[in-house]
């Protein structure tokens, strides 16, 4: 008896102090004809769920990678390989040495 008037004393006190928030909404919400038809079409057997789980996560990491790599590409401009201008390292670089080697070729192939 003891135990039933506690335990009914802490129900009121924590439905007081606790305000119901099941009314409240923050907005319309997904329409019940758009669940429905979601719901016959993924939802009614596993494979087909399954299958929007998978192809959710595929979409996602398409996403979420492409962004990555984005993000990537930004911060690091100007220090990786695609995004570094290499005309500022062209040498200007005799070809004779090149010559040279050709010449020596030439010359083994005589032999």
């Amino acid at each position: 008896m003891i135990f039933t008037a506690l335990r009914s004393g802490v129900r009121t006190g924590i439905q007081r102090a606790a305000p119901s928030i099941r009314n409240a909404s923050s907005g319309p919400g997904i329409p019940a004809g758009a669940l429905s038809s979601w719901y016959n079409t993924f939802g009614k057997s596993n494979a087909a769920y399954i299958t929007w789980i998978v192809a959710g996560v595929l979409v996602a990491e398409g996403i979420t990678g492409f962004g990555m790599d984005s993000l990537w590409a930004s911060v690091n401009a100007g220090r990786t390989y695609e995004s570094v201008d290499w005309t500022k390292f062209i040498v200007e670089d005799d070809d004779d040495d090149d010559d040279d080697d050709d010449e020596e070729d030439d010359d083994d192939d005589e032999e």
